[in-house]
């Protein structure tokens, strides 16, 4: 009976040790936020139109403001813009009115209209410029520059961030009594550390989680000094022997 009730024993303790359930995994992780950048010079240019017309009449400034409008048009045209380029995003008409001895005077109806332009030959950018400049009805502006292929810039952006935080991570080993890495999750969105519930201190031996920014903050596509910078950012967590 003896032999049989320590068997049992023996039986039980051994399916303790092996029911992974019973005994979490304790590892250690570091979590690294990097944000990687690319640099290049932009092929596109961006900038809008205000055409207006100063009519006695609502007729007269509609019809001036249509006409107008045709000749600028042809001219974008003739100057290599195509025509999907070319968007009309607002057409408004109002009463003028200007202070002439202390009295407000009707100087008559003023129609206008905004037109977006993209130049994808940046090249031609002064020749356009110089050309419309010339047109008295209009006023220039908003320029602004980007690159058209930003989706592929953006991937090139990720995988900077990924090798910085590579090198980080080696260094942080330097550091750490653990001499191997190994990539848990990665992800553009802040993600959560992967450390088992009895582990959630961060007091486990020292150090359960590390974070370490690359770069202060997460910026968008921004002109500077004549170049396009993107920037992508990503948080990668690895585990640490």
């Amino acid at each position: 009976m003896r032999k049989i009730l320590g068997l049992l024993i023996t039986v039980m303790l051994a399916s303790c040790q092996s029911d992974p359930t019973l005994t979490p995994a304790k590892f250690k992780t570091i979590l690294i936020k990097s944000v990687g950048e690319v640099e290049t010079l932009p092929d596109v240019a961006t900038f809008h139109i205000n055409l207006n017309c100063l009519q006695k009449s609502v007729k007269a400034s509609k019809q001036c403001l249509v006409e107008k409008s045709n000749e600028l048009n042809s001219k974008l045209l003739a100057l290599g813009i195509k025509q999907d380029d070319i968007l009309t995003t607002s057409v408004n008409m109002n009463k003028s009115y200007t202070w002439r001895n202390n009295a407000q005077v009707f100087e008559g109806y003023n129609s206008s209209t905004t037109i977006h332009v993209t130049l994808r030959e940046i090249g031609k950018l002064d020749q356009v410029y110089t050309e419309l400049l010339e047109n008295r009805n209009l006023d220039l502006g908003g320029l602004a520059y980007a690159h058209s292929k930003i989706d592929s810039l953006k991937n090139e952006a990720y995988v900077d961030a990924l090798q910085k935080a590579n090198t980080l991570a080696d260094k942080l080993l330097g550091e750490l009594p653990a001499s191997e890495k190994e990539i848990l999750k990665v992800g553009n969105v802040e993600i959560s550390a992967s450390i088992p519930e009895s582990n959630q201190s961060r007091a486990v031996d020292g150090y359960a989680v590390a974070e370490a920014a690359v770069a202060a903050q997460n910026r968008s596509i921004a002109i500077s000094k004549g170049t396009v910078l993107v920037t992508a950012t990503l948080f990668v967590e690895y585990q640490i022997k």
